[in-house]
């Protein structure tokens, strides 16, 4: 069910493509730059990497793709804003390996307390 404002939260999932790890993190300012406006409006609800392993000691993050939970009126409008994310744009996401769901949280926690 819908919220009273038409939208509901989508749970996305999208691996990288083999071997851009560098070109991911190239692009990654013009990522952050263009989550900015999703950000202030309540479209982004939680997004991040998803990792291959925890970090280890010299901190370098083995990236395999991202996940994030959206607020939107339906799955198609959640793809077509992922479609102009410099990270779809530059390949770096694998969009035929994408995964959303519709999804409704039981709980949430602020990242610090």
């Amino acid at each position: 069910m819908a919220s009273s404002t038409g939208k509901f939260e989508w749970l996305v999932i999208i691996p990288d493509h083999g071997g851009v790890l560098d070109k991911r993190m190239a692009v990654r300012p013009k990522h952050f730059d263009g989550l900015q406006a999703g950000l202030d409006s309540g479209f982004w609800k939680m997004g991040g990497a998803i990792l291959e392993e925890v970090p280890k000691e010299d901190g370098k993050l083995k990236i395999e793709g991202s996940a994030m939970v959206a607020s939107a009126s339906s799955k198609e409008e959640v793809i077509e804003l992922l479609k102009k994310d410099v990270y779809a744009v530059s390949g770096v996401w694998d969009f035929s390996k994408i995964q959303i769901w519709p999804f409704k949280c039981a709980i949430r926690e602020p990242l610090e307390k």
